[in-house]
């Protein structure tokens, strides 16, 4: 066990995901800031720093996926946009100081890189979500691109008539250690959503709403990879909290500006009873029921929850009903 996951980190190390990873935290990336530079001249000197690290990054980023074709040019490129897009959320904020105009620059630098980009092109592609949905749909993205680059070294030997490659079992560590974490982590998702929900769903190979295509199993004595369905167990379905039969109706109560002699109501006289707060009316016995006069349509709650229902002419006269109340135990208390 222990051997197959150090040879498992052996073979990430060297992925091609994890080379492009290194370029953005490289200490040498100066080599990749020529347009960087020139494009930050104008801003504010307190971020310029900052911003100048990521546009390095880009420089080196975009300039290492260029050595792909196909696929992996496609996972690189869509990693680099997933990569700036959280940096945005990161510094373009009140806390940063750093704002919109300022970032452009950043935007401008990618721009260039595309225009002069004469072979492999990487467009760049913002997005709208929030930094924990991009971290989210980051991690996923990071697993599969992995998974595949593993993969790819381990499926030569499943075909020949030679011994299993290690890289097989690197993979088969590999994939159960994150297939374990991502049904830890989301213990539920939501497959209502349409389309399909930004952080779960990356293609049909890479998605949450698939586990078994996600996280195959290797089959070391048919020497096969298997990732059919009901190979793995699925993630469970998010159910909708149950809609609360519990309806909270505001009553406007009745004041005055002079309630000292109305403190002195009792049920015996009026049949009726004034709350804590002075005013509040009730029937006598019945704590903290509202009045409901005689003769006042009050809606059922199945009425209250129908869509078609609209509450504000009935409140309305409910509150005149119990101002007249009130209005009626005055005079008689005064008679």
């Amino acid at each position: 066990m222990v051997r197959y996951c150090r040879k498992n980190r052996t073979y990430l190390n060297v992925s091609y995901l994890n080379r492009l990873i290194r370029n953005f935290d490289d200490a040498e990336n100066k080599r990749c800031c020529d347009e960087t530079s020139k494009y930050l001249q104008s801003v504010d000197e307190s971020h310029r720093e900052i911003l100048k690290k990521i546009g390095c990054s880009v420089e080196c980023g975009y300039s290492y996926l260029t050595a792909f074709v196909d696929k992996k040019l496609a996972d690189l490129c869509k990693y680099l946009n997933l990569w700036l897009d959280e940096q945005k959320r990161i510094h373009v904020n009140v806390d940063s100081g750093i704002n919109e105009d300022e970032w452009n620059n950043i935007e401008e630098i990618w721009n260039y890189l595309l225009k002069n980009d004469s072979s492999s092109k990487c467009k760049r592609e913002t997005n709208r979500h929030n930094i924990s949905h991009i971290r989210e749909r980051k991690k996923l993205m990071t697993y599969c691109i992995n998974r595949d680059y593993i993969r790819g070294i381990c499926e030569p030997s499943l075909r020949s008539d030679f011994n299993i490659s290690r890289a097989c079992y690197a993979f088969n560590e590999f994939i159960e250690k994150h297939y374990k974490t991502f049904y830890k982590d989301d213990q539920c998702i939501d497959t209502s959503v349409e389309p399909r929900d930004y952080r779960y769903f990356i293609s049909n190979e890479c998605t949450l709403y698939n586990m078994s295509k996600t996280f195959p199993v290797f089959d070391s004595e048919k020497k096969t990879i298997l990732d059919k369905d009901n190979i793995r167990t699925a993630i469970k379905e998010c159910t909708k909290a149950a809609e609360s039969d519990v309806v909270t109706v505001e009553v406007y109560s009745a004041t005055t500006e002079d309630v000292g002699d109305l403190t002195k109501l009792d049920d015996v006289q009026t049949g009726l009873a004034l709350g804590q707060d002075g005013v509040t009316i009730s029937h006598a016995g019945s704590e903290g029921d509202l009045i409901n006069p005689e003769g006042l349509d009050t809606p059922s709650i199945k009425a209250l929850t129908s869509p078609d229902y609209k509450p504000s002419k009935p409140i309305y006269y409910a509150g005149l009903s119990v101002s007249g109340v009130f209005f009626t135990c005055m005079v008689l208390y005064k008679v």
